[in-house]
């Protein structure tokens, strides 16, 4: 039931990236709570393995995994075409890789992401795309000095979607390229809204973090622990 306590019209939906962290949740949810249909792409799936094996479940045949990168798949645009909606989450997000694989990183948020947008746009398919907090880039408290009183007003340290300037690091900063790249998609999916009628919802995460998140031992943080900023904070408490 939706929300007015009418029946949920089932759809069909493309889910690219469903076998990460996000995704196999949000996969997760999709069979256990909607009657949707959901088209499940990725290279790897074992984080949605327990979706898929079980005959028995409620949701067997609504749910079908198709392996494929999308770099280099002609069955892309069919199986777009398929469905009702796309949802786009395949990217390279992880500190560590973005650090070190720039170029990697730069391909998979952006390149890589360029024929999800065509095919959703020339086939009146709705898109649904994730972002990151990262394309609000740094706060203009970063650059004042640290006993400026500057610093306390929150007009220097508050970020505001519409009116925040856009500060990134130089060139030579690889950590940007992930946020570039992001910021610069997201340009592009606007764009085909306004010329040519793409339909879109832009989703930015914050520090989303828990179970199957990804992890590069020794990298991301303590070789036993979780990866990401609040999660190895969390978890230096948690041994201290």
């Amino acid at each position: 039931m939706d929300l007015d306590g009418r029946p949920i019209k089932p759809i069909t939906i493309c889910m690219i990236g469903a076998g990460g962290f996000i995704g196999s949740h949000l996969c997760e949810k999709l069979m256990s709570e909607t009657p949707h249909k959901v088209l499940a792409l990725d290279v790897y799936n074992d984080k949605i393995k327990h979706l898929l094996e079980p005959d028995s479940l409620p949701w067997a045949g609504r749910i079908q995994f198709h392996r494929l990168n999308i770099k280099h798949d002609s069955r892309l645009e069919g199986l777009i075409k398929m469905a009702d909606l796309t949802i786009n989450l395949a990217a390279i997000c992880t500190p560590a890789d973005y650090n070190t694989r720039p170029l990697d990183t730069i391909y998979s948020n952006f390149i890589d992401a360029l024929p999800v947008v065509k095919y959703c746009s020339e086939n009146n398919k709705r898109l649904i795309h994730f972002s990151t907090c990262e394309v609000y880039g740094k706060t203009i408290q970063s650059f004042l000095p640290k006993d400026s009183p500057l610093r306390q007003d929150p007009a220097y340290y508050v970020l505001k979607e519409d009116v925040s300037p856009c500060i990134f690091g130089s060139i030579e900063k690889q950590r940007w390229s992930y946020a570039c790249a992001k910021q610069l998609i997201e340009r592009l999916i606007y764009a085909e809204g306004a010329e040519n009628g793409l339909e879109f919802t832009i989703v930015r995460p914050f520090n989303w973090i828990g179970p199957r998140m990804d992890f590069i031992p020794g990298i991301d943080g303590p070789s036993e622990g979780v990866p990401r900023v609040l999660a190895c904070f969390s978890n230096v408490c948690r041994t201290s």
